[in-house]
């Protein structure tokens, strides 16, 4: 047989057992090993924390009050 054939056989083949065993680990990583509502539960309570501001994002919104002030006072005028 030509070298290129063999070759092609083996990548053919690598790669079936390659997906297959990337196929099994998955659906044992996903069925026995994590715990799905464990996982939903840490997330909800991350969910609940209350968020801190960035210091950009507050800085951004004190500058969007003061112009708020400032279109304010000139509708006052």
């Amino acid at each position: 047989m030509p070298f290129s054939i063999i070759t092609h056989r083996a990548l053919t083949c690598y790669m079936f057992f390659s997906n297959l065993i990337n196929i099994l680990q998955t659906v044992v990583t996903k069925n026995y090993i994590f715990d799905e509502n464990k996982i939903r539960a840490e997330l909800m309570k991350e969910k609940e924390k209350p968020k801190k501001k960035s210091g950009f994002q507050a800085k951004l919104e004190e500058a969007m009050k003061q112009q708020q002030a400032i279109q304010e006072q000139k509708k006052k005028k």
